[in-house]
Formats: structure tokens, sequence, C-alpha cells
């Protein structure tokens, strides 16, 4: 076989190869596509409600809205969701004192937020929502009573909704709650 013949045959192979593997790339890529869940579709244990119908609905029933604010690109977020949210405790209090409604900050999908349309990347720059996550508590008049941001472990994440939550806020602060309601346990 001449050198020329041969250089030929190399080349055919390795298209034949590269085209293999370019085959199962696409295979792979599609397949993942397919799977892939956004965060907003992360199944956390509750439903979420869209921000106009929980301020309707908190406003008829007289309960705090819980505004999580996220990214998908956020690993905090991811986290939040997959440990804090599905927690009994933390589950117990938000069904007892929220209504839960997830921001995406990066979204420009359109919302009702006080009776204005906005979109959500326009709300979470209103909101100064610049770290990831932010959970934003709203009382039934669409007035924000306090933000905390960053990823918490579910007991410190559950004594935060039950502060909130239950009005003790308006007379005590966060560590003297703790002191008075669960003796022993330090918010660290």
């Amino acid at each position: 076989m001449d050198s020329c013949n041969q250089n030929r045959t190399i080349i055919i192979l390795v298209y034949m190869k590269m085209k293999g593997f370019l085959f199962l790339l696409c295979v792979f890529i599609s397949h993942s596509t397919v799977f892939a869940q956004t965060q907003r579709e992360t199944d956390v244990g509750f439903e979420w409600v869209s921000l106009e119908d929980a301020q309707n609905k908190a406003k008829e029933i007289g309960k705090k809205i819980l505004l999580f604010g996220y990214a998908e690109w956020c690993s905090y977020c991811l986290k939040t969701r997959k440990e804090t949210f599905p927690d009994s405790t933390v589950l117990a209090f938000l069904r007892e004192y929220y209504i839960p409604v997830q921001l995406d900050a990066e979204s420009e999908q359109e919302i009702v937020f006080n009776g204005n349309k906005t979109t959500e990347d326009e709300l979470a720059r209103y909101l100064n929502l610049n770290s990831f996550p932010k959970h934003y508590f709203i009382d039934s008049n669409g007035e924000i009573i306090g933000v905390q941001p960053g990823f918490l472990e579910p007991n410190v994440y559950s004594l935060l909704l039950e502060y909130v939550g239950s009005d003790g806020f308006k007379s005590q602060s966060f560590d003297e709650f703790i002191e008075d309601n669960k003796p022993g346990i330090d918010n660290q």
C-alpha cells in the first residue's frame, strides 16, 4: 500500500471514530436535556403559588407570604430546596403561617406584585435581590416584614419561620425568641 492510500485510510478511520463520538455526544446531550429539571420544578414537599394569587389569598385568610428569591445556577438555592424545605418541621411552619412563592431573579416572566404588572427580574432588582438565596417575609398587605439572605439549616430556618409567622418579631429579638421558646438551642 502506498503512503497516499495509507494516509487516506487513516483519515477515513479517524473520521468514522469522530462521527461515532459525535453521535454518542448528541445522544447524551439530548438525553440529559429531556430529563433536565429546573429549580422551579424541583419537588420541595409543597406547592408554590403565583405572587398575585398568594397576595389575594393572604388578604383573604391573613397569612404571610414567604418569597424565595433564587437563580437557576445557584447551588445554595438548590441545597435549600433539597435539604431545608422538605424538613418536616419547616414544612409544618410553612403550612401554618405562609403562602410560598418563588422568584427567579433572572426570569423575564410576567408577574403581579401589589397590583402592578412587572417581570420577575424587575421585581428582583426592586427588592435588591442580588445574592442567593434570599428569603422575603411579606405581610398580608404586601409590605416586607424582613429579609434573610443565604442558606439556612432546617433547625434554624424552622425557628425563623416560627418567629416571623407567629409575630414574635413584634415583641422580641430573634435571640430572645429562641431563649424563651427553645431553651438550649443555639441559633448559630
